[in-house]
């Protein structure tokens, strides 16, 4: 059996220990993010497209770091991916901030289009995962499902009201930055139990099935 494809690898153990600082930042920023709109969800447009905007990049930046950091580690499509999600995720995070004019339909519809694409990204990462039997693709799929079901709604009831859409970017902010949160603690669970097993006379070889 390959590297690549053992449930548990010294490899994938390795992985996920260089990723979880910046998994459980990615998630405390987009709870507190969400956290904040949900006290705010009446301050205007402009507060709407700072705050999504910069949330939005900020993600973005995680995610091409956590590509970087992953490198030599992983499989080289969910890293692929990864870097484009992390770069699409930058522009549209840019774009939102230094478009002065942009409508609040305008504003809806470029985040609907970004959440879905993210979502089909993170979709696509989780069934690989699944496939190769990594640790977290359960989490990515619950997270891509969130991305999915924000931009759908997005795209499919386009509205003015702002106070609205931004309780409802504040409720997937929130269970977001929760799935990936617990998501990491359920990971580092994971991890240990990994560190047990590949550890000389704790356990099978890392390639082994358990």
């Amino acid at each position: 059996m390959s590297d690549a494809s053992a449930p548990m690898s010294s490899r994938t153990v390795g992985t996920a220990r260089r990723l979880w600082g910046l998994v459980y930042l990615r998630g405390a920023v987009q709870l507190v993010a969400g956290v904040v709109l949900f006290l705010n969800p009446e301050e205007g447009l402009t507060w709407l497209r700072w705050l999504v905007g910069i949330v939005i990049a900020v993600q973005g930046v995680l995610l091409v770091v956590e590509n970087r950091r992953a490198t030599g580690g992983s499989d080289g499509e969910d890293l692929n991916a990864r870097l484009v999600a992390g770069i699409v995720s930058i522009v549209a995070g840019v774009l939102i901030v230094v478009w002065p004019s942009m409508t609040s339909p305008l504003l809806f519809l470029l985040v609907g289009i970004w959440a879905c694409f993210a979502g089909a990204m993170a979709l696509a990462g989780g069934l690989r995962g699944r496939t190769a039997r990594t640790m977290a693709w359960d989490w990515q799929l619950v997270n891509a499902a969130l991305w999915l079901v924000l931009g759908v709604v997005l795209l499919a009831g386009p509205t003015d009201d702002t106070t609205t859409v931004a309780l409802l970017l504040a409720l997937y902010l929130v269970l977001s930055g929760a799935v990936v949160l617990v998501g990491g603690l359920a990971t580092t669970t994971r991890q240990k139990d990994a560190d047990a097993t590949v550890a000389p006379g704790l356990g099978p070889e890392p390639g082994a099935t358990p």
